[in-house]
């Protein structure tokens, strides 16, 4: 990335070189259970390989351990120094852990402890990769710079308040990428309506698969423009006016009904800032309540 202008950026995104990522690259990735889809994987190891080592690399919402081998696996062959932060809570219901852990003995109760298995799991990469267990709405980072941003932890519109306010200052304009996991997640509007708001400091480089938008960072983030994109405090009627917002922003790279479906919960579940209580009333609806 270094040297390059951000047009030269944009045009390597819109070519989409991940998709010539084959399986046996990123064999090691792929061996540890993910909830990412086959063109995430493949993003996510093209990410690493393609980094400087001009930051840190670090992924928000790591469940058992799938982006940040992804990110690692790619990492590994970037000729570059890296090392991976991985924050999650660590645990997991029986039925998560039945459906992408399938191989493993199904734990006795619900929120099971996945730190031994996520250690398994990115053992390979040894001391390359620094786990963070815990609630991440406590958490700072002192880190320094960060190139690589996965976020795949806001859920709720305080968290993603949260995770700007921690996470985004650290970003390194004209170098930094931003993956917003579940920017297009209907039961989660907030992270458009906060990205929209940060339009002057990020581009829009590429939408990877159903719900998954990856960024530029352009312009330095600051505790000003933080405080104008905070999610957490607008009414209904604001936040759908930022979804509208950001339904404009992508024209022609993303379908304005993935916007409409997000203004549609929100008109269904006034007041509500958390994604399963968006999606658990969305579900009483359709069973009659």
């Amino acid at each position: 990335m270094g040297g390059r202008s951000i047009s030269e950026i944009v045009a390597e995104f819109a070519a989409r070189p991940w998709a010539a990522v084959g399986d046996a690259e990123m064999a090691a990735g792929l061996a540890v259970p993910s909830m990412l889809t086959h063109e995430e994987s493949q993003l996510y190891h093209w990410l690493g390989r393609r980094a400087e080592g001009q930051g840190a690399t670090v992924d928000l919402g790591a469940y058992a351990g799938g982006s940040a081998a992804r990110l690692l696996s790619g990492l590994a062959v970037s000729g570059q120094s890296y090392q991976v932060h991985s924050y999650d809570r660590f645990r997991s219901s029986r039925a998560f852990w039945a459906r992408y852990m399938p191989e493993e003995p199904l734990p006795a109760t619900d929120d099971a402890d996945l730190l031994p298995l996520v250690r398994r799991h990115l053992a390979p990469w040894g001391d390359r990769v620094t786990l963070y267990p815990g609630d991440i709405g406590e958490m700072r980072w002192t880190g320094g710079p960060i190139e690589i941003l996965s976020v795949d932890a806001a859920k709720g519109s305080a968290m993603a308040d949260h995770i700007a306010a921690q996470f985004f200052p650290a970003l390194v304009p004209g170098r930094s990428i931003l993956v917003q996991q579940d920017y297009l997640m209907s039961v989660q509007p907030w992270i458009s309506a906060q990205m929209v708001a940060l339009a002057d400091h990020f581009v829009p480089l590429a939408k990877v698969a159903k719900v998954c938008v990856v960024f530029l960072c352009v312009k330095p983030v600051t505790e000003a423009a933080l405080q104008a994109a905070r999610t957490d405090t607008l009414t209904d009627g604001a936040l759908m006016k930022r979804v509208r917002a950001a339904a404009d922003w992508h024209e022609g790279m993303i379908r304005r009904a993935q916007f409409k479906a997000m203004l549609s919960e929100i008109k269904a579940n006034p007041g509500v800032r958390l994604g399963w209580q968006m999606r658990h009333a969305g579900r009483l609806r359709e069973g009659g309540g």
